[in-house]
């Protein structure tokens, strides 16, 4: 029985579009649940194919796009070119169990969702049940099972898959609720960007991945020009709105691959793996006038606009410090072998001055250097401060 599945990466998308910064991939293995789910479904009632759509949320649908499903995880069918492209739920059995929340059983499975196999693919006759699984009160998916031509579910079979549909629903649910709450612990409570702990933690582990695959990384350290007068004007409640919309901001003009931390105060640290210090200084560019242009709490809260009305403040900005390992940090050790520890510590000092050195220039600029230097190696654990 050879299963495939797609990518931790895009389940976790699919699943939770909405998180900010994502849920942290490497502990959260739903590829590996999804295709041991399709073998214990297999279990009890065997089955020729299988396969688990899931809903691709990560289209509003205040867009009015038709809504489409994924192909995310299968067996016995020729299906590797197609996991994880959007397939249309309208017509498919899966899909009306994706748009009704019920159970559905069918026949001639090739008239079905099978029927966006490729031309060279198998083509399957017989019976086809397809089950949906819910997070919450939420259609996420629908786990869909081929039996043998001549071979029909029985209503006992169909029984037992619809037990077993909400059992693994439940775990699919959990599963994802326990990363969550392990995720809020490293965020911080007002940007829900990533706490200075946390910061520390992943940026050690970060460069030892960098280093041994021979990339560079780039690192800023951000800080808002004038952010105490803001509180000594308005007071200290409007101030936190505005770090909260600027962990909003951040997050939609980070690229993907960004770590984005709220440091202390008014202060934030973006890590870019894998970034040049050409890419590097064009996100620190694309974030400095971001902010310059933004006109924040230009909105009154919703929920409570007499207490937090619309204020429109359209004169902050901010001045960034930009170092990058290859160019800036390993020049300043004498030798090729370098403790982790203290070459994290030396990354976030040197853009921590070139930041103070961008306030003491003007303000509202980018402070940055670029040089070639050769690759390292590192020694010890690194911390967890």
């Amino acid at each position: 029985m050879k299963l495939h599945s797609i990518s931790n990466p895009e389940l976790i998308y699919l699943l939770t579009p909405d998180e900010p910064g994502g849920l942290p991939i490497s502990e959260v293995d739903l590829s590996r649940v999804l295709c041991e789910i399709l073998r214990r479904a297999n279990d009890f009632v065997s089955s020729q194919a299988g396969a688990i759509y899931l809903r691709d949320a990560s289209v509003p649908e205040s867009l009015e796009i038709p809504p489409e499903m994924v192909l995310v995880a299968s067996f016995g069918l020729q299906t590797a070119s197609l996991e994880g492209e959007p397939l249309p739920i309208s017509e498919s059995l899966a899909g009306r169990v994706l748009s009704q929340g019920e159970s559905l059983v069918g026949n001639a499975p090739t008239s079905d969702a099978l029927l966006h196999l490729p031309p060279d693919a198998q083509r399957l006759q017989g019976s086809v049940v397809a089950l949906p699984l819910l997070v919450g009160q939420r259609v996420v998916g629908a786990l869909e099972l081929v039996q043998a031509p001549q071979t029909a579910f029985s209503g006992r079979q169909l029984a037992i898959l619809e037990t077993f549909a909400l059992t693994i629903s439940s775990a699919i649910a959990n599963a994802i609720e326990a990363q969550r709450s392990k995720d809020m612990a490293r965020r911080d409570d007002l940007t829900r960007l990533y706490n200075d702990r946390f910061l520390h933690q992943n940026l050690t582990l970060e460069l030892r991945r960098l280093i041994a695959e021979g990339q560079d990384c780039g690192l800023l350290f951000i800080d808002l020009d004038r952010f105490k007068r803001i509180n000594d004007s308005h007071g200290h409640l409007v101030g936190s709105r505005v770090l909260r919309e600027m962990g909003g901001l951040l997050r939609q003009v980070l690229p993907g691959s960004a770590i984005a931390a709220r440091y202390g105060g008014d202060e934030f640290v973006v890590v870019l793996p894998g970034h040049s210090p050409q890419e590097s200084a064009w996100v620190a560019e694309t974030i400095r006038q971001s902010i310059e242009t933004h006109i924040f709490l230009e909105i009154a809260d919703p929920e409570d606009p007499e207490n937090y009305p619309a204020l429109g403040l359209a004169d902050l900005t901010a001045s960034i410090g930009l170092v990058t390992l290859e160019a800036d940090i390993v020049p300043l050790f004498e030798t090729r072998t370098i403790e982790l520890t203290a070459l994290k510590n030396e990354l976030l000092r040197a853009a921590d001055r070139r930041m103070y050195r961008a306030k003491e220039m003007g303000r509202n600029r980018i402070i940055a250097t670029s040089s070639r230097q050769p690759s390292i190696a590192v020694l010890g654990n690194g911390d967890s401060t």
